[in-house]
């Protein structure tokens, strides 16, 4: 079987990680990068692809199956239409768009089209979720009664030089806590309300640097969130799971803790507490542990893209599930702002 021709809209550092991750996929091969930075001339050479400044142009030359969008978030709304309109599917990285109705336009008209589009929620393809949504849907925690998610960590001053990083929606709401809340819904179900605090003390920027918030899902269960790029510490999906080691050191502690009333699970590496003899907190607790099989979940999303293109699955995180995602983690901003409870 040919492998399927990708491009590339976006050529900055997430966009060379998924050219990396084009070429190094047997079913797919790079065939064009798109970015009006010249220095993505020499990296389109280097893989021999074409080199295009105008996304729209490289489009409307054809010969491209799919496209992956890895342009600043404002740009992902056009850069998607054009691959809609060129009839070439997309993988859009997260969050979908920068805001909700541009995220309606561009699920309508991929929908109209018959353009399939997934967004870059790359933490769906971790066996570890797989592995820990069994054991919800099986029962083995009984009815999940809660959850308490942790995201915090110390980025460098260095991280803050692009203005964009300084300025509202660039801050670890938007950029990071949007991962959270997507795996969130994949665990849990829908997320109904949301209640949310925010703070720009520590650095004094436009944008948030900790946010704390409660959630309602649709199964009655509730949760509680806190987040920041703020504080040290090794409570983190990137540090818990090791999905970007070395750049972010992995160790052994877990980001989540999900309640059931049976049991009560840590997350991502899936210990499980259940006291002997039953639910009784009187009663000796012990823990036990999974450990589902590691894999590169980049490599996972790029050959399951291709297999979209294919038409031979459909997509694990597509436009309508970018969507959702993006609503819960705007609510945020808008909770924070009224003191309001927002429902979804």
């Amino acid at each position: 079987m040919e492998p399927v021709r990708i491009a590339v809209i976006g050529a900055g550092l997430i966009g060379a990680k998924h050219i990396a991750y084009v070429t190094a996929c047997p079913e797919a091969v790079l065939v064009a990068i798109a970015d009006p930075d010249p220095a993505a001339q020499g990296l389109a050479e280097a893989h021999g692809a074409t080199y295009w400044t105008d996304p729209r142009a490289m489009l409307a030359a054809g010969d491209i199956d799919g496209a992956i969008v890895a342009t600043p978030t404002a740009l992902h709304e056009a850069a998607g239409l054009s691959c809609v309109e060129a009839g070439v599917h997309a993988l859009v990285e997260k969050p979908i768009c920068h805001e909700l109705d541009a995220a309606e336009r561009l699920n309508r008209a991929a929908e109209a089209r018959g353009v399939r589009l997934l967004t870059g929620h790359h933490r769906r393809y971790n066996p570890w979720l797989a592995e820990a949504r069994r054991i919800i849907d099986d029962g083995e925690i009984g009815r999940i009664v809660g959850l308490s998610a942790l995201f915090s960590v110390a980025k460098p001053a260095d991280y803050f030089k692009p203005d964009w990083r300084r300025s509202p929606g660039g801050g670890p709401v938007l950029t990071n806590l949007i991962h959270d809340i997507d795996l969130m819904r994949a665990l849990l179900g829908e997320i109904a309300e949301v209640s949310a605090m925010t703070s720009s003390g520590v650095r004094g920027f436009e944008t948030e640097d900790t946010a704390v918030l409660t959630l309602r899902f649709e199964n009655g269960a509730l949760g509680t969130v806190f987040c920041s790029d703020t504080a040290p510490s090794p409570w983190s999906w990137e540090q818990s799971t090791g999905e970007n080691h070395p750049t972010f050191p992995e160790n052994d502690e877990n980001a989540y803790r999900i309640f059931g009333t049976e049991a009560s699970m840590e997350f991502p590496r899936l210990r499980i507490w259940r006291q002997i003899g039953g639910p009784d907190w009187t009663n000796e607790i012990t823990v036990s542990a999974a450990r589902p099989a590691r894999a590169d979940v980049y490599t996972l999303q790029m050959a399951h893209f291709a297999r979209v293109i294919r038409g031979q699955e459909e997509p694990l995180v597509s436009g309508r599930e970018g969507q959702r995602s993006l609503a819960a983690t705007l609510a945020v901003f808008e909770a924070a702002a009224t003191g309001q409870t927002v429902r979804l």
